[in-house]
């Protein structure tokens, strides 16, 4: 008996003995096609590279499409599984595919399907299956395989003897083609499928025009393979690293890693998915999807992939701060947004990855400190160097959102406590000292640091072209350089505040000298050799409103704002960054992840007007903490979706009644609709 009787029969015999469950497959294949729509192309590649297929062919000859691989033959289990629903002979983790339903999908752009591999020559008819069995009422295509017929194989066997003496063993031959399905999977077929295939290495797809596809790989000894991709839109490298059956892959260029775009940095499955990784690169696993492939469940698989991704990434980090690596890799694994932000946001992919990280870093970066905002990177790594604390490499400086994750993870933002034991060996650059003697000022200003806190001996100040300490100011006798004043006085936006500091750490007349050209205000204290006590803490009552919690989050941030909710001028807190930039700041209460918020048409438009320098700040209570996520530039970084919800209230219709007060003479009241 052949192959093809020998699956065929007991499918017929089955058929005939309940056509009412012909019926309902009918029914479910249907249900299969429109979900794989326009991803019927890649389930056709993933068979053949479960069949250990290298080459990959998608060719339109006439009224036929054909799709052929070089792997094995199919055997009896396969061909029965093919035919059959749910029936995989295929295992989880050995194969890419296993569901048994994929290939189901091909009737979304077929009619008549021909499958020829070997001895194997059949032909799947939803006219001869009808014929055969007349008491079912509709039949599915994919079911029972039919004996192929001469008349058919006549039609299209010039080209099918082509592909198989070029060496491929199995063809299917779709025909009745539905022809905006089929332009839809030319369309929509992603090269980048190819990544995390373990076989395939060339697909030729010819369309309305030819595209070649290969994928040279290549094992680097550093542990990760070198990928070549080439298709129509040109030629593009990768780097794969693997661990425990995960893989990373990043897009390269001649010379290093580049963080590929949003769009591009889609969560396969094996297969490219629709779902977004979170970082600019891609992300392989033995993830559970829908039955289309392109949707993520969150079940225990995919906990477990996100688990081991989230630790190799913590893994990649590690080695990177301790200083083996470059920016650019660093960079590639920078969050696309703020992970901060994910518990304010509906639960998916990105948001349990990031949370997965967050616990994977428990522990790890606690006693890393990241270059605050307010000093530049050379000076910030010098006296980081000589106070013995461990910061992240200056050449990570240029990194984006790095400071960000590193406090996501638990690093912190080095302070001026931090770095302040080097200070009285190690002087800063003129720049360097500026920006401090700034920071200084607008701590003093803010009442976070006590003047008798300041140590003369630090090398903080200017004279001369050179930095030293106020006590070696005072015995030269000479003001401070121009260049180190205009510095400082940039930082902190007013010349008065740096005069009422340095009166703070001398007297009146020693700042009058030091800084030129106005009268300082008197301010108490001098002298003392401590370090300053600063006050990190940031004391919130939760009786205060959302705008006043806020406020005092960017006071103790030694931002300078005041409330101005009351005067509905589209914002409701305005003032300036410690960077001296302009803040405009609209504060809107949350209870839950995820929960919509509104923006009225004056807060839009002043949004829009304010660009980078308007945010939003969302709030959100927890028992005990207070949650604050900050939104810049909304306009741009948000959806926002115009709505109307203003309920008027309209006469709709004059009645007579004399249960309520008379609006008239007449004895007619207006009866007012919804």
């Amino acid at each position: 008996m052949s192959l093809l009787e020998e699956v065929r029969q007991p499918l017929v015999d089955e058929a005939l003995r309940s056509p009412a469950l012909l019926s309902d497959l009918a029914g479910l294949e249907r249900y299969v096609a429109e979900s794989y729509d326009a991803r019927s192309f890649v389930e056709l590649l993933q068979n053949a590279d479960d069949a250990g297929a290298e080459r990959f062919v998608i060719r339109r000859s006439g009224d036929f499409l054909l799709v052929a691989n070089d792997g094995h033959h199919f055997t009896r289990v396969e061909f029965e599984s093919l035919c059959r629903s749910a029936a995989s002979s295929k295992h989880r983790g050995t194969s890419i595919g296993y569901r048994g339903i994929g290939f189901k999908s091909v009737v979304g752009f077929a009619e008549v399907v021909h499958v020829l591999s070997g001895e194997l020559e059949a032909t799947f008819s939803r006219e001869r299956t009808a014929r055969e069995i007349l008491q079912a009422r509709r039949v599915p295509l994919i079911r029972i395989p039919h004996p192929l017929e001469t008349e058919d194989r006549t039609k299209f066997g010039v080209a099918v003897e082509r592909l198989l003496s070029d060496g491929f063993k199995t063809v299917f031959v779709f025909a009745g083609l539905i022809a905006s399905a089929i332009e839809a999977e030319f369309a929509a077929f992603d090269a980048t499928a190819l990544l995390f295939l373990r076989n395939v290495c060339s697909v030729n797809i010819s369309g309305a025009a030819e595209s070649v596809i290969t994928l040279d790989r290549e094992t680097r000894k550093s542990g990760f393979q070198s990928l070549h991709l080439t298709c129509r839109a040109g030629k593009t490298l990768w780097s794969v690293m693997e661990r425990d059956e995960i893989a990373l892959a990043f897009l390269h260029d001649e010379s290093s890693i580049v963080p590929m775009k949003g769009e591009q940095a889609v969560v396969h499955a094996f297969l490219p998915t629709h779902e977004p990784t979170g970082f600019p690169f891609k992300l392989n696993g033995d993830i559970s999807t829908d039955p289309s492939r392109t949707r993520i469940v969150q079940d225990e698989r995919t906990a477990a992939v996100v688990k081991t991704a989230a630790q190799f990434i913590i893994e990649l980090l590690e080695r990177l701060i301790l200083g083996s690596g470059d920016a650019r890799l660093m960079s590639a694994l920078i969050p696309v947004s703020d992970p901060r932000m994910a518990g304010f946001q509906r639960r998916s992919f990105r948001t349990d990855f990031y949370a997965a990280i967050q616990r994977a870093g428990r522990g790890k970066f606690e006693d890393v400190f990241c270059r605050p905002t307010w000093l530049n990177a050379a000076d910030f790594d010098k006296l980081a160097k000589a106070s013995g604390v461990k910061s992240i490499p200056r050449k990570f400086d240029s990194v984006e959102g790095l400071p960000g994750l590193l406090k996501f993870l638990g690093g912190k933002e080095a302070t001026f406590e931090n770095i302040a034991p080097a200070l009285k060996g190690t002087a800063p650059s003129v720049t360097g000292a500026a920006e401090i003697a700034a920071h200084l000022t607008t701590l003093f200003s803010t009442r976070q640091v006590e003047p008798q806190s300041i140590n003369p001996a630090w090398k903080l100040w200017s004279v001369g072209k050179r930095v030293v300490s106020l006590d070696e100011v005072k015995q030269e006798r000479t003001s401070f350089d121009d260049g180190f004043v205009e510095a400082a006085v940039e930082k902190v936006g007013s010349p008065t505040e740096l005069r009422r500091f340095i009166t703070a750490l001398t007297d009146k007349v020693t700042a009058a000298k030091l800084i030129p050209g106005g009268d300082a205000a008197d301010a108490p204290g001098s002298g003392g050799t401590q370090a300053p006590k600063l006050n990190p803490q940031i004391s919130l009552k939760r009786w205060r409103s959302a705008e006043q919690q806020v406020l005092s989050v960017l006071t103790a941030l030694s931002w300078k704002v005041e409330d101005v909710s009351r005067q509905n001028i589209g914002y409701d807190i305005e003032g300036r960054t410690p960077e001296g930039k302009d803040a405009f700041v609209e504060v809107k209460a949350i209870e839950y992840p995820g929960q919509a918020f509104t923006l009225t048409s004056n807060e839009e438009a002043v949004a829009r007007q304010k660009g980078n320098a308007y945010r939003l700040a969302l709030v959100r209570q927890t028992g005990e903490y207070l949650e604050v996520a900050f939104i810049e530039d909304p306009v741009h970084n948000v959806k926002l979706t115009r709505q109307c919800r203003l309920w008027l209230w309209e006469c709709q219709r004059m009645i007579s009644t004399r249960s309520v007060s008379r609006s008239s003479e007449s004895g007619l009241f207006c009866e007012t609709g919804r």
